[in-house]
C-alpha cells in the first residue's frame, strides 16, 4: 500500500469543510512522523512528540537518521525507514522496541511511501503505535488467571484450616481459664494470639479467592486519595514523612468501585510508610495517558495513571518477578497477600498495576484505570 497525492480541484463548500491537516494529525492516536524524499521530518504529531520524547519544533528539518542515531538502540527504526524510501515498498515490524529519553516503549510500526501524481517518490509516512498498555494489559490478564486458580485452592484452605483453629483457640481459652501459674497463662496467651493471627490470614486467603463484587460507577480518584490521604496522615506510622501532591484537576472521572479502589490505595501507602519507617517522602501524582488506547468496538478506550513515589529502599531486582504473588513478602510478619489483593482488584476493574524503577532510587507503583466513557475525550 502507497500513499499517492493528487490535487483535485473542490467545491469552495467541501474546501470550508475540510479540517486542516494539522488538526487530522493531532487527532490520530498513533504516532506519525512525516518524511520527505531525503528522510528529513516535514510533520510529527503529538502523539510521536510524546512516544519519541522530542517536540516537532526541535525536530522540523533534520533527518531521520541523525534525530535517532544511527548507530544507536533506534537504528532499527532508522533502517526500515531509509528502505522504504530507497525502494518505494510499504516496510513493517510487528514488534520492537523504541529508546525514548524518559522510558522504552514497546511498539509496531508500519513505514509507507508517499508518491506524487507523477508517481515519483515524494517521501514517506512512519506510523508507530505502541503496545506497551497493551503488553501490560495481556500480563495482567494472565496474572490473574493464575490468581484466579490459586484462588479456587485458597477456598478450600481456609474453610479447612479455619475450623480446627476454632477448635484450639477455645481448648486454649478454657485452659487459661483454669491456669494460675503465670508461665502457663502466658504461654496460653500466646497460642490465642497466635491462633488469631493465623484466623486473620486465613480471612484474607478468602478475600484473595473471592472475586470482588464491583459497583461500578463514575469515581473522583482525586477525591479516593484524598480522603486516604486523611486517613493515613493521622495515623502514628506517618510520623515525620513529608508529602507532595501533583494532581491535575482537570482529569476526567475513572469506571470504578469506589470501596475496592480505596482499599488499593490504602495497602500501596501502608506500604510505603511501612518501608519509610516514619521519615522520608511520599510523591502522589496523576495523569491522563496520551499514549495509551485500547480499540474496542464502541471506540478507543482512554486511561489514567495514578503514580506513588517514595525515596524509601526500593525493591530488589531479585524479589520483582514475585512482588504480587501470593504470599511472597519481604517484611518480617508480612502475609504475602496485600499486593495480590491489589492486583486483582486493578485487574478486575480492567487496569493495570506495575512497579516501576526510579532512576534516583525508591519505589514507584503505577496504577492504570479506564476513563468513564461518559467523561472520556472523543477526540483523543
Amino acid at each position: 500500500m502507497a500513499f499517492r497525492l493528487k490535487t483535485l480541484p473542490l467545491p469552495r463548500s467541501l474546501r470550508r469543510a475540510q479540517p486542516p491537516w494539522a488538526d487530522v494529525l493531532a487527532s490520530i492516536g498513533d504516532a506519525l512522523v512525516v518524511l520527505d524524499a531525503d528522510g528529513r521530518i516535514v510533520e510529527m504529531n503529538p502523539a510521536a512528540e510524546q512516544l519519541i520524547g522530542i517536540s516537532a519544533a526541535q525536530t522540523l528539518g533534520q533527518e531521520l537518521a541523525a534525530l535517532l542515531v544511527a548507530d544507536g538502540p533506534n537504528a532499527w527504526l532508522a533502517e526500515l525507514a531509509r528502505r522504504t524510501l530507497s525502494e518505494g515498498v510499504t516496510r513493517r515490524r510487528s514488534e520492537g522496541t523504541l529508546a525514548g529519553r524518559e522510558a522504552d516503549a514497546l511498539v509496531s510500526v508500519a513505514c509507507t511511501p508517499i508518491f506524487n501524481e507523477g508517481g515519483g517518490r515524494r517521501g514517506a509516512v512512519l506510523v508507530l503505535h505502541d503496545l506497551s498498555l497493551q503488553r501490560t494489559l495481556e500480563a495482567t490478564t494472565r496474572r490473574a488467571d493464575r490468581l484466579t486458580t490459586l484462588g479456587t485452592v485458597s477456598a478450600g484452605l481456609a474453610h479447612e484450616i479455619r475450623n480446627p483453629l476454632g477448635g484450639i483457640k477455645g481448648a486454649a481459652q478454657l485452659l487459661r481459664s483454669g491456669l494460675t501459674d503465670p508461665e502457663q497463662v502466658r504461654c496460653t496467651d500466646i497460642i490465642i494470639r497466635e491462633v488469631e493471627r493465623l484466623d486473620g490470614l486465613v480471612e484474607q486467603l478468602r478475600e484473595l479467592s473471592a472475586r470482588p463484587r464491583l459497583s461500578l460507577e463514575a469515581v473522583n480518584i482525586h477525591r479516593v486519595l484524598n480522603e486516604v490521604l486523611d486517613l493515613e496522615r493521622a495515623s502514628a506510622a506517618w510520623g515525620q514523612v513529608t508529602l507532595r501532591i501533583e494532581f491535575d484537576p482537570s482529569l476526567p472521572a475513572v469506571v470504578g468501585d469506589r470501596a475496592q479502589l480505596t482499599q488499593v490505595f490504602l495497602n500501596l501507602i501502608r506500604n510505603s510508610l511501612e518501608a519509610l519507617g516514619g521519615s522520608g517522602a511520599i510523591q502522589i501524582s496523576t495523569r491522563i495517558e496520551t499514549r495509551f488506547h485500547i480499540r474496542q468496538a464502541s471506540g478507543r478506550r482512554q486511561f489514567l495513571s495514578v503514580f506513588l513515589d517514595d525515596n524509601g529502599p526500593g525493591v530488589r531486582d531479585a524479589d520483582l518477578p514475585h512482588l504480587f504473588a501470593p504470599f511472597f513478602t519481604t517484611k518480617p510478619r508480612g502475609t504475602g497477600l496485600g499486593l495480590a489483593v491489589c492486583h486483582r482488584i486493578v485487574s478486575e476493574h480492567g487496569g493495570t498495576i506495575a512497579y516501576e524503577a526510579r532512576p534516583g532510587g525508591g519505589a514507584r507503583f503505577r496504577v492504570t484505570l479506564p476513563v468513564s466513557e461518559d467523561d472520556a475525550d472523543p477526540g483523543r
